[in-house]
């Protein structure tokens, strides 16, 4: 019993003295009083500091998606002491009822990974009452974060540490944002679930509580709204006060979300531009919304210098979000939708803040870096991930594996101390990463890119002692490797392997086999052979995968061929389709053919044909035109012809349905194949016009590039340039190959090449002397005949359309 009157120990107490209650003793009540299921008592929470210096806004909750507490905290509904114990809570009433129903299914893949915990600041523990420090010292908080635990959820509470710099800018977001209380952000959230519910089922939708609908005020505000949001509402907003904009944003923004996406962007700019700012949270909410329902409409939005995206990163800026409750969603809206430097910026700004990152976030981070091609980065992610050790993401987990899979697409091979070795995948296994079958069809892939098919033959002999069936990517790997180095045994044992296991009739097997069959028979087929059994032999095959009724429509096969029983009537792919081209236009050399067979398509894409139309999407098939208008002299004009018209495609930006371009633009390898068709047919002056069209429209050369080029001066005997070239070849980093050696064969007087050659090496500006010798006097229109008018006419609309697209 203390002698101490009462009102004498409410003072000492509220001094913030040590208490001379027991604090087991509060432990041992509150176990009792659960275990005994009797009513919750009142929790008494002491906010005072156990100094004599009280620290500004000791207690209060920061950060900018929680509600500032009231002036009596003792009110809060968790203790100090309960946030020491580092102890699991089960979830509150409130929130259990919302997650038990049908719309928190809409949340349900990110519940682990969306806190809304109760934050407090603490001081820290002062062992001295003269111990100031006010500017060093740091800040304790204790937060709480979810997890699913048996199906249900459950909350750990941890405690960390904030610097004074952290601390502060706490304090300056929660001085500008908007205030509600918890209520009032589930409220919130809730009716922006039954509002996306309703959208998403195309239902009515349930009327809201009545703080949440519209009064006169928010009507007043969205004619303004609706007549001039940049400027009338603007003005408006800024001279309202803090509690009022909270209160009309929360309305205001849902009836926008419902009725008119398009202003609830403006709304967002404006009021995420606004000296009080918007909850992160809700604001996370609404571009969620958005972009789940409406993302595609609002692609093309553009308001001012905003774009959508822009917009959405404005307003999602990292320099917004809150230290102690981050809404994991919203960051990660945020990094899908981030260029390379914001997710860089991103990064460096929770790593500096110590925000708590869930796992779900951290793999999002590592997916982004791997995109970005930065494994250290990414490795750094997935390390955190480790240590953040939540049930739903371990490291044997189905999202790390997968994430693992697409970090190792960028492996390769490096000299260590131990020898040669994978570089990413050692590292991965010391994180505790087991690998399945998945990545160690990467793994494979990876063995066999390193040049020494033996390595992953190994490779392909442990999988199957670590009992790992093969599926079909791990045989599409092994075909692309026996396709690659030419092994037709390899090959056909592959393809017997195959058909046992029934995999013949995946899309991308399908393909493979196709190719390899095109390679072994067509691409390089003898020249006794018969053209038309190569083609027909190439035919069946397709016959036995894919519908035969593309090919009538180019007018390949007769409209009156009927292929063989047995057949699949399957879409054939791009790529099938485009090997039958090819092999078609190999196997017959009638320049008449090939114009007819390239007019039919021609009119087919432009048509948008559904299966025709994608094969424009790559200069794959154009190319294989060309090369089949090189080998006849008649087939210079509509080679350029051919060009002119991927150009003007490509600069109509024409879309399929799906969004993918339909025309591609002329590639390095497309503009070397006419120059090599003016060069076999002895036209260099045309050639060199073909060159200077690939410098105006900003063509790097390739290796085969420069090889054409020698070629084309080789056969004129103009050993200046040869050397000129040679010089220019290996500046930009490309060595002489037995192609560049045979072209040289053609010199009748080599020997003065290798003295061209030691005078340009004395030379200090010969990359200028290259680019500057280049011009050649054109020809007068009355020098040429007929064919060359029209020829020089075609190159010259080819030069045209670079001026006109600038």
């Amino acid at each position: 019993m203390s002698f101490c009157p009462h009102h004498l120990l409410r003072s000492r107490f509220s001094a913030g003295l040590p208490c001379r209650v027991p604090h087991y003793r509060l432990r041992l009540g509150h176990w009792y009083r659960r275990t005994a299921n009797l009513p919750a008592a009142r929790h008494v929470t002491n906010y005072v500091s156990r100094s004599n210096i009280t620290q500004p806004c000791a207690y209060d909750t920061v950060g900018n998606d929680l509600n500032t507490p009231s002036s009596q905290p003792a009110s809060s509904p968790v203790s100090i002491q309960e946030t020491r114990d580092n102890h699991i809570e089960d979830q509150p009433q409130g929130l259990q009822d919302v997650a038990d129903s049908s719309l928190a299914q809409i949340y349900q893949s990110d519940i682990a990974g969306d806190s809304d915990p109760y934050d407090i600041l603490l001081p820290p523990v002062s062992t001295s009452l003269n111990d100031m420090r006010p500017v060093n010292r740091e800040y304790k908080s204790t937060f709480r974060t979810p997890s699913l635990v048996n199906g249900q959820i459950k909350y750990k509470y941890s405690t960390r540490y904030v610097s004074q710099e952290t601390f502060d800018f706490m304090e300056s977001m929660r001085l500008r944002s908007l205030h509600y209380d918890r209520e009032e952000i589930h409220a919130w959230k809730l009716a922006c679930a039954k509002l996306y519910q309703a959208v998403l089922n195309n239902t009515d939708v349930q009327e809201f509580p009545p703080s949440l609908m519209l009064n006169d005020d928010d009507l007043n505000l969205l004619e303004k709204i609706k007549t001039d949001c940049q400027g009338s509402f603007r003005g408006v907003w800024e001279v309202l006060d803090k509690p009022a904009k909270a209160s009309h944003w929360k309305r205001l923004s849902l009836w926008l979300l419902q009725n008119s996406p398009d202003l609830a962007l403006e709304f967002l700019l404006v009021t995420c531009q606004s000296a009080d700012m918007p909850l992160f949270v809700m604001v996370s909410e609404c571009f969620l919304f958005l972009d789940k329902l409406h993302g595609g409409k609002l692609q093309h939005w553009k308001k001012g210098d905003h774009t959508y995206v822009s917009l959405l990163l404005s307003c999602l800026d990292p320099s917004s979000w809150p230290v102690l409750n981050l809404y994991q969603k919203g960051v990660r809206l945020y990094l899908r939708k981030a260029g390379l430097d914001e997710v860089y910026y991103a990064w460096a700004t929770v790593g500096r803040r110590k925000n708590y990152i869930v796992s779900e976030t951290l793999l999002c981070f590592m997916r982004r870096f791997t995109e970005f091609g930065d494994v250290p980065k990414s490795l750094d992610a997935l390390e955190q991930v480790r240590n953040r050790e939540q049930e739903n993401f371990l490291m044997h987990s189905i999202g790390v594996m997968r994430h693992c899979c697409k970090l190792l697409l960028l492996d390769s091979v490096r000299d260590t101390p131990d020898g040669r070795n994978f570089y990413i995948l050692p590292k991965l296994l010391n994180m505790g990463v087991r690998p399945d079958r998945d990545m160690m069809n990467i793994v494979l892939s990876n063995a066999f890119k390193t040049g020494d098919p033996q390595v992953g033959f190994d490779m392909f002999r442990f999988m199957k002692r670590q009992s790992f069936e093969p599926d079909s990517f791990t045989y599409l790997t092994l075909l692309s490797d026996a396709v690659a180095r030419g092994d037709r045994e390899r090959v056909q044992s592959l393809i017997q392997d195959i058909r046992t296991r029934n995999l013949e009739k995946n899309q991308f097997i399908a393909s493979k086999i196709f190719h390899a069959h095109f390679t072994f028979n067509a691409k390089h087929h003898d020249p006794d052979d018969d053209p038309s059994g190569v083609f027909y032999s190439l035919l069946d095959m397709y016959n036995q995968l894919y519908d035969i009724t593309p090919l009538k429509d180019l007018s390949i096969i007769p409209p009156e061929y009927t292929p063989p029983p047995g057949g699949d009537n399957a879409q054939p792919s791009i790529i099938a389709l485009y090997l039958m081209v090819a092999t078609y236009l190999r196997c017959q050399k009638r320049i008449s053919h090939t114009q007819r067979v390239y007019t039919k398509f021609r009119a087919l894409v432009s048509q948008a044909h559904p299966v025709i139309a994608p094969l424009a999407s790559t200069d794959h098939t154009y190319n294989e035109f060309l090369v089949a208008f090189r080998d006849d002299p008649r087939g210079l004009r509509p080679a350029v012809r051919l060009v002119e018209d991927m150009l003007h495609s490509s600069n109509e930006e024409e879309e399929l349905e799906d969004g993918t371009l339909v025309h591609a633009k002329p590639s390095v390898r497309t503009w070397t194949i006419l120059m090599s068709a003016f060069t076999f047919n002895k036209q260099p002056l045309a050639a060199e016009k073909v060159r200077d069209m690939m410098v105006k429209h900003g063509v790097e050369y390739n290796k085969v590039t420069w090889n054409t080029i020698i070629n084309t001066y080789a056969n004129a005997q103009n050993i200046p340039e040869v050397a000129k070239s040679i010089k220019a070849m290996e500046d930009q980093g490309y060595s002489m190959d037995s192609y560049t050696m045979k072209c040289l064969r053609y010199l009748q007087d080599p020997e003065r090449l290798w003295i061209a050659v030691e005078e340009l090496d004395k030379v200090t500006d010969a990359r200028h002397d290259m680019v500057t010798s280049l011009g050649q006097r054109p020809l007068e229109e009355n020098e040429l005949d007929e064919d060359e008018l029209l020829l020089e006419q075609g190159l010259r609309r080819l030069c045209e359309k670079k001026e006109s697209t600038r």
